[in-house]
């Protein structure tokens, strides 16, 4: 122990303290010596041993743990001192070294207090972050919950039109039916009566052309008699043509095509 009262092993201060002897300039008198924690000038070379502090060393010793921990790994010191360039707890006799004489040094309770402040710092920006992201997400389901309603609608839309629409086919299609078989019966009536007429006509030419080649067998004088009637019938037989034509097709036309292509336009 120093006799300011700080403690350091023998062999560390001795270490300082060779150092220290061969700078100038840094004694400030023969036989001064500066202590490494306090720099305060000690006359001379006077070590008081700690008997409690050695106790509590030897306690440490039987901790790894807790003295790698704690104490500094090379000097066996406490880890007091922050270097800001190493980023790393030195010790006292760390400071005097050549590795850190020239860096800047903290306490370490200072550099404690420095980085709980920034990491207070950026914990409130994370937990601004954590609320913005939070806020965004929120609003992003909303969004998605909006379009998802919004397409579901749609769907039902689509759904229920189309449902029109073959309602409607089916409808159009009876409809173009009945139309059609009205159409079918009343031309094909006309028709069966044309038919009937002509085979009227043609039976009545058949009925006639047997008559004439009777007659035609018949003697001179017979067939001289009985002319007069057949060639009067046959002066008055005349072929009736159907009074109107059928159509070449039906009236009834289908106009769904042409109103899917409409629709399609709009697609």
């Amino acid at each position: 122990m120093t006799a300011c009262g700080h403690n350091f092993c023998r062999a560390c201060i001795q270490l300082s303290w060779e150092k220290a002897r061969g700078k100038k300039g840094r004694r400030k008198r023969k036989g001064s010596f500066p202590c490494p924690e306090c720099r305060e000038m000690s006359p001379q070379r006077n070590l008081l041993p700690n008997r409690l502090l050695t106790k509590v060393a030897e306690m440490a010793r039987q901790h790894p743990g807790l003295q790698k921990q704690d104490l500094c790994q090379e000097h066996h010191e406490p880890l007091k001192l922050f270097c800001q360039e190493d980023q790393s707890p030195i010790c006292v006799v760390c400071r005097e070294s050549r590795e850190h004489r020239l860096h800047r040094v903290l306490p370490a309770e200072e550099a404690v207090q420095g980085y709980k402040l920034k990491l207070e710092e950026d914990m409130e920006y994370l937990r601004e972050q954590i609320t913005r992201t939070g806020n965004l997400q929120a609003r992003e389901e909303q969004s998605l919950a909006e379009w998802q309603g919004k397409v579901k609608e749609q769907r039902e839309r689509i759904v229920l039109e189309f449902e029109k629409m073959n309602l409607y086919l089916v409808e159009e299609e009876q409809r173009l039916l009945q139309a059609l078989e009205r159409e079918e019966e009343e031309i094909a009536s006309r028709l069966r009566e044309s038919v009937a007429c002509l085979d009227r006509q043609g039976h009545s030419l058949e009925l006639l052309l047997l008559q004439l080649e009777e007659r035609s067998t018949q003697g001179p004088l017979q067939m001289l008699q009985d002319m007069k009637e057949p060639l009067s019938r046959k002066n008055n037989v005349s072929v009736q043509c159907p009074e109107v034509a059928p159509p070449t097709r039906p009236r009834t036309v289908c106009r769904v095509p042409g109103q899917i292509e409409v629709l399609r336009g709009f697609l």
